[in-house]
């Protein structure tokens, strides 16, 4: 039960949509023997899974040679579920990830298995490349290497991988400064669109940074992004001699040959529109429009507990919103223009009278009102599904601010 509680919130907090959860084996490497010349090193893309944790799917790194006995995949996106304080830890953005590997055999069964895609992509690496990008894979598998604080955008088992290659090559990798036509956000959402309540959730958490347009090189922050790079990806190799006296530029493609090791369908459960989060809140914003009618003709506020329940629900999720901002180190979850309208100021509905009380709920009132009328200019795309759910509180909250008046037949003791 404790594990399943883990899982649920991470879930929840969908943060670690690229890493995988096989804790890293202890031990080093097992060979130190220099590559033979027919050595082969590769990027493998792993496509998306089912579960939270893996919509957005997963990259390695491929060291193999034959004359060595070796078929080794190393990966950045190891995490240990049995980690002192692990909630904490992970809560507030101090987990650490690791890279590990495991051997190629096993992660074939384990993706196969699993029905998730795999790609593989050869680099067209010259031998001394090959030898260096496997000596910086085991300087950085020593202990006090290996650990590293993830970040969703900037930090992870796809961007990882990246810098290992480039600081592998004898030349330079060749990278447009240019920025992509896609926020962070929109990139997310490209992956996930059978996930709408994930993608909601995202939404809710994730702050105006995911709102930028990356560059092509940030991009990369998510494993197909990385396989579409590598695809295209050039880089200025040290020329040869006869290169050298004609001043030439040697120009190669760094991936030599590419393809799909097995390929699986989308296998997950398509949800039905009708219960895409924007339609089931429509549907709860209906039926409050129909008590507030019948509250108001009964000049008395109806299904007071009703009205509890979505104020704690409001009053626990502007408490999450707070802490992922001002209380983690998560750099996604920073500046979420969400904490206008969803707040811990929900408490205060709930607090006897007082001379706090009633400006309290007029302050919570204006921001809903705020957030509706700003909505589409706030520099922050927000998930639709949060009108109704907006409309649907401002109606509560009216009930026992503004609108007092029209729902007390007691003389004040409505609220």
């Amino acid at each position: 039960m404790k594990l399943n509680i883990k899982y649920l919130i991470i879930s929840i907090l969908l943060l670690l949509g690229v890493t995988t959860k096989v804790k890293a084996e202890i031990t080093s490497p097992k060979t130190d023997s220099i590559f033979s010349k027919d050595a082969m090193i590769s990027l493998l893309t792993f496509g998306a899974g089912n579960d939270p944790h893996s919509v957005w799917g997963h990259t390695a790194i491929r060291i193999k040679d034959k004359a060595q006995g070796m078929d080794l995949v190393f990966n950045y996106g190891q995490f240990d579920f049995d980690a002192p304080f692990f909630l904490i830890k992970f809560l507030r953005g101090k987990l650490d990830y690791s890279l590990g590997y495991n051997e190629y055999k096993d992660v074939y069964r384990y993706y196969k298995y699993y029905k998730r895609s795999m790609y593989e992509q050869i680099l067209n690496l010259n031998y001394g490349e090959k030898v260096k990008l496997y000596k910086l894979l085991k300087e950085n598998y020593k202990k006090e290497n290996r650990y590293y604080k993830y970040d969703f955008f900037f930090d992870n088992c796809s961007t990882r991988p990246l810098q290992i290659i480039e600081r592998s090559l004898d030349g330079k990798l060749i990278i447009s400064k240019n920025r992509t036509d896609k926020t962070f956000r929109q990139l997310l959402d490209e992956q996930i669109s059978n996930h709408q309540w994930m993608d909601f959730g995202i939404d809710l958490i994730i702050g105006v940074k995911a709102d930028k347009y990356p560059t092509v090189r940030q991009s990369t922050f998510l494993p197909p992004q990385l396989q579409k790079f590598l695809s295209k990806a050039k880089m200025n190799t040290k020329p040869s001699l006869d290169d050298m006296k004609s001043n030439r530029t040697v120009i190669k493609k760094l991936v030599k040959k590419e393809y799909p090791v097995y390929e699986f369908g989308d296998t997950g459960y398509v949800l039905p529109k009708f219960l895409y989060p924007v339609w089931i809140f429509t549907f709860f914003f209906l039926i409050e429009i129909a008590i507030f009618i019948f509250s108001y003709k009964k000049r008395k506020i109806l299904y007071k507990w009703y009205d509890k329940l979505w104020f704690i629900a409001a009053f626990i999720g502007g408490l999450l919103i707070t802490f992922l901002w001002f209380f983690t180190d998560h750099q996604a979850t920073k500046d979420n223009w969400n904490f206008i309208w969803l707040n811990p100021l929900f408490l205060f509905v709930f607090l006897k009278k007082g001379k706090y009380k009633t400006l309290l709920i007029y302050i919570i009132t204006a921001l809903l009102f705020i957030t509706l009328i700003g909505f589409s200019f706030f520099p922050q795309d927000m998930h639709p599904a949060i009108i109704p759910i907006i409309g649907l509180l401002f109606l509560k909250v009216s009930k026992y601010g503004i609108l007092r008046r029209f729902f007390d037949n007691s003389k004040g003791t409505a609220a």
